[in-house]
């Protein structure tokens, strides 16, 4: 079991929502918005309320109609009492109906699934058994990592975080996006892209110092997150698990990975750890780097 969370402890549902909106925020990206209040699924039915999710969730989200048999993992980005907002990246069949959907269209999901991003707060506590990894004597130093559409966990996660508390690393091929109110909140902002046109030209390692920070949030393609939980855990000349406890930073990385059934049966999302197999989807997203193997 991961140290950042347990066994699916929150609830979920099976449910029928509503688009409330639908738009395109950079090339092959997409903005839905669903209504959180459900919609009955069959006539004389009664409609199934979705809970809220936390920061590191996702649904399972289909289309309908849908020429796919299964949904598709889609990380919240952000959410209120009335909505749930998801970046989506337009890849597949699966993904095009999402993003083809429009304003009234409706959608099956399952949600919201796996466990969290813990806050500074909550991992510098006495009774968190992480507490002993970071430094005791002053302020956290705290970076927040996306990569392309990684970026919509992480910050709907920093959004909930102390004004000016983070730094906030946003890498991408091209047009930068999900930033919404990001610059105003973090202590400072660093976009990247492959092609210049946005930020620094170039990739994350072009601008991230792990030396700088004890604590990191990441979420993006693997060998994003690869290279992070590799700079961090050099930082010392140990591991992040370590000995030289708080001389690395710690770091959480939330994974993409490929997933069927969402409920940890087909085993299709098994993620390698320290402890053994893990599933990706009831065990994470969110993992310790020191836990998981890449």
């Amino acid at each position: 079991m991961s140290e950042t969370g347990c066994h699916d402890p929150f609830p979920r549902v099976a449910a029928r929502a509503r688009v409330i909106s639908n738009r395109q925020i950079a090339p092959l990206v997409y903005e839905l918005v669903i209504g959180r209040e459900g919609v009955a699924r069959s006539e004389g039915s009664k409609p199934e309320g979705i809970p809220a999710p936390v920061c590191g969730q996702f649904f399972m989200l289909r289309a309908r109609p849908s020429g796919v048999l299964l949904g598709r993992p889609i990380s919240v980005y952000r959410f209120d009492d009335a909505t749930i907002t998801f970046l989506i990246l337009k890849k597949g069949p699966g993904t095009a109906e999402l993003c083809d959907l429009r304003e009234g269209g409706l959608l099956d999901l399952v949600g919201p699934i796996g466990n969290r991003f813990l806050s500074p707060d909550e991992l510098v506590r006495a009774d968190s058994p992480l507490a002993s990894s970071l430094p005791a004597h002053r302020s956290l130093r705290v970076a927040v990592i996306g990569g392309g559409i990684g970026v919509a966990p992480v910050a709907g996660f920093a959004l909930g975080l102390a004004d000016k508390s983070f730094d906030f690393y946003a890498s991408f091929r091209s047009t930068p996006y999900g930033l919404d109110g990001i610059e105003s909140r973090a202590n400072r902002l660093v976009v990247t892209t492959e092609d210049g046109s946005a930020g620094v030209k170039g990739m994350l390692p072009a601008v991230f110092d792990p030396s700088q920070y004890d604590l990191v949030y990441a979420c993006g393609p693997t060998p994003m997150l690869r290279y992070i939980k590799e700079s961090c855990a050099s930082v010392g000349g140990v591991g992040v698990a370590g000995s030289n406890a708080g001389s690395n930073p710690l770091a959480f990385l939330s994974l993409e990975e490929h997933m069927a059934c969402g409920a940890g049966a087909c085993l299709g999302c098994t993620v390698r750890t320290v402890n053994g197999n893990r599933r990706c989807c009831v065990d994470g997203p969110v993992f310790n780097a020191a836990e998981v193997i890449l």
